[in-house]
């Protein structure tokens, strides 16, 4: 047998092994989430004081007179704290470093306030999305009404623990 016919014989195997090797091509499984568990370095506390109170307080200044105009800036602001919003939903129901931070979050009265919480801040959102000044005003009742609840069953004494943040706008 010559060179080039010993040499595709050697080529054919080769081949031949490789493809057998490979076997069946698989289908990509979908991928799948996984619930990491992640305890921030921060209080429930000063969650709610560093980024709740800010962006709520921005939500509720624009509810309170329906009949204005806002500039194309101040809805984009607007939005930005609704996201802040509901960012904060994820982030206070997961506890935290706080002292009754672990008791709180196991609780389903926390759990409630914490939905109506999120619905509120969606509905925020929404409606700065929309330029709906009502809406927002409505959003910012509701939000009021999960604030003021929660409080009223998780922190009636000392609601900001010393932590407290000025509003300067």
């Amino acid at each position: 047998m010559g060179i080039a016919k010993r040499f595709q014989a050697g080529a054919t195997g080769l081949l031949a092994a490789v493809l057998a090797g490979c076997g069946p091509v698989e289908q990509a499984s979908p991928v799948s989430t996984v619930n990491v568990p992640f305890v921030p370095d921060v209080s429930i506390n000063e969650i709610m004081v560093g980024q709740v109170d800010h962006a709520a307080r921005f939500v509720f200044d624009v509810g309170i007179n329906p009949d204005q105009q806002l500039l194309a800036n101040a809805w984009q602001e607007l939005e930005h704290h609704a996201i802040q919003l509901v960012s904060a939903t994820s982030a206070i129901t997961m506890g935290g470093a706080g002292e009754n931070d672990a008791t709180w979050v196991a609780q389903s009265g926390w759990r409630e306030y914490t939905r109506q919480f999120n619905e509120a801040s969606l509905m925020a959102l929404q409606a700065a999305r929309a330029q709906d000044l009502m809406s927002v005003r409505a959003a910012g009742e509701m939000l009021a009404g999960s604030c003021d609840g929660c409080h009223q069953q998780y922190k009636p004494d000392i609601p900001t623990q010393g932590f407290y943040r000025a509003h300067d706008y």
